[in-house]
């Protein structure tokens, strides 16, 4: 798969440092497309439920953002807000660790599966609003409107997978980093390439009414649901730096909801060739649990990733990846799945 991405950020405080801010540089309008090609039915094709990128969605042109947003800052209390075209993030379920994997299941947070919810690519009408403290931490909302989801996603020419439906989505969500340094500023945490430290509680609810016409149950009504993640730096004796992550989430409502629970885990470490001090081995796993009511003969389906990403420049980086499908498509009685790839990413 081949993904390319154009965004636009309009405002007055782009280009100036955080601190001298104004009350008017705090605001931007952000704008983006994305444009998908290659083979997203690779998955079908090998018999597992999820894709072995996170680069799998219907070909073609994708509306990702268009939004007014209004971004915190260095203060020691802010307030932020995105509000428009948007999916599910600033903040809420952002997991910086889980972006070094290739593996759908690893690189979405909480591999949320409810029909409609808006998942990078597919968007939806909405507003997510985030208070922050220096010491406590942020307390983050967000509201969705998933009647457009459908349509929006087709409104360039994609033929969107998710069907047309009614419903609305709620996330709450509290997150810290507990070893942060007040003296540091956004712009210094932005130059890092390691996640920091993090800790991320949050719940959801959902309810969904889909327009299809269909004997499978594809899994709608009431969705509730807690998630967790923990990130945190480890010293081992191999690296420069390294962090450990576990995430995990569980449905409250397995009769509606497809993924009944989800659990990953995973290790980064930096530096750990001579030579290469900022090159990265990621290994990830993870294990996602299936609804008994809507696919009783599938039980779990899980993923062994690891993966090297080769920091060529700050603009290129290559990443050649192995992966272990275990229990495909959530049978038994299917073989483990072996595949390796590599991933290029070139920004301009």
């Amino acid at each position: 798969m081949q993904q390319v991405s154009a965004e636009l950020t309009l405002g007055t405080g782009v280009n100036k440092n955080r601190r001298s801010w104004s009350a008017i540089d705090h605001w931007q309008i952000q704008l983006g497309l994305s444009q998908f090609a290659g083979n997203p039915n690779l998955s079908e094709q090998l018999e597992t439920v999820y894709p072995l990128q996170s680069l799998v969605t219907p070909t073609g042109m994708w509306i990702t953002q268009a939004s007014l947003e209004r971004i915190e800052g260095d203060k020691k209390l802010d307030w932020s807000m995105n509000a428009g075209v948007i999916t599910i993030g600033n903040n809420l379920m952002e997991i910086p660790a889980i972006d070094y994997y290739t593996n759908y299941t690893l690189n979405t947070p909480y591999n949320l599966s409810v029909i409609g919810y808006p998942v990078t690519p597919l968007t939806a009408p909405g507003a997510q609003v985030g208070l922050h403290h220096e010491q406590f931490g942020s307390l983050d909302y967000g509201y969705y409107n998933l009647n457009k989801t459908h349509q929006i996603a087709a409104s360039l020419g994609v033929s969107p997978l998710t069907p047309k439906l009614e419903g609305n989505l709620h996330l709450i969500q509290w997150s810290i980093n507990p070893l942060a340094n007040p003296k540091q500023t956004k712009t210094e945490k932005n130059k890092q390439q390691m996640p920091d430290s993090q800790i991320q509680l949050g719940g959801y609810i959902s309810a969904t009414n889909l327009n299809v016409n269909s004997n499978k149950d594809l899994g709608e009504g009431i969705n509730r649901g807690l998630y967790g993640t923990v990130t945190w730096p480890l010293s081992l004796p191999i690296g420069k730096d390294n962090r450990v992550w576990v995430s995990s989430s569980l449905s409250l409502d397995p009769d509606n909801n497809p993924l009944a629970s989800f659990t990953a885990a995973g290790l980064l470490s930096q530096g750990v060739f001579p030579g290469r001090a900022q090159d990265v081995v990621a290994l990830g796993l993870s294990r996602n649990g299936f609804s008994r009511s809507i696919t009783p003969n599938q039980s779990y389906e899980a993923v062994i990733e690891l993966n090297y990403k080769i920091k060529i420049s700050e603009r290129l980086q290559i990443q050649p990846v192995m992966q272990w499908i275990i229990h495909p498509s959530g049978v038994g009685s299917r073989p483990t799945i072996w595949a390796a790839g590599a991933q290029l990413n070139l920004s301009i």
